[in-house]
This record gives structure tokens, sequence and C-alpha cells, in this order.
């Protein structure tokens, strides 16, 4: 998290879903905590999720609190560890020696075909 740093409201990610019962949209901002709003239409859910980000940062500097970088803005190195069962991971390395591919290969095939399923 960067302190001070001027970023783009929209840079954030909003995410709308419709609330049935309430039978409005709500409008979330996962990389900040709390910070959500509603709107009768979509477009009106985002332009308050502009609003309320703005708000949010304001208010987080001043509480000189950190304002988390966007995850756009977020450099990646690739590594990450993962814990699993001993199951799991076994039949991680049986799929690999099968293949005659890396564990990590195995495993990075998997999670890319498991992402492009659920997005």
């Amino acid at each position: 998290m960067k302190k001070n740093k001027k970023v783009e409201v929209l840079e954030y990610q909003v995410n709308i879903a419709f609330d049935p019962r309430d039978k409005i949209y709500i409008a979330r901002v996962p990389e900040l905590e709390n910070c959500h709003t509603h709107g009768a239409t979509p477009e009106e859910a985002l332009r308050n999720a502009k609003e309320a980000i703005e708000l949010w940062i304001e208010t987080a500097e001043k509480r000189k609190r950190p304002v988390p970088e966007p995850i756009t803005q977020k450099k990646f190195s690739g590594k990450f560890v993962l814990r699993t069962s001993p199951k799991l991971h076994a039949a991680l390395a049986k799929q690999a020696l099968q293949t005659g591919k890396s564990m990590n290969e195995v495993a990075e095939e998997l999670l890319e075909s498991g992402l492009k399923k659920t997005g």
C-alpha cells in the first residue's frame, strides 16, 4: 500500500450486481474496505461508485491511513506460495510425470483453464 499517491478513481475495480429484494444495483469496490454504494441503474451505481471512491480516498488521507494501490497499477512477480493437501500435491506430481511437464507447468495450466471458466 502506498501513501499519498494520487490515483485515478477509474483504476479501481467496481463490481455491480442487481439486488432483487431492494430492486437496486449495488456497486462494490473490493480493493477499498467497506466502499460500496447503489443506484437505480447500473450506470447510476457506477457514477455513485466513482464518488464513493473519491470520498473513501479523501477520508483515508485525512486520517493518515494508507490508500491501497489499484490492482491495475500493481506489479506482479509471477511467484506465489500455494499450500495444498498432500493428496492434491501427489496428484499434481503424478500428472506432471505422466505429461512430461514440471509440476509448475501443470499447475499453471490448470489455474489458467479454471480462470477462463469462471471469468
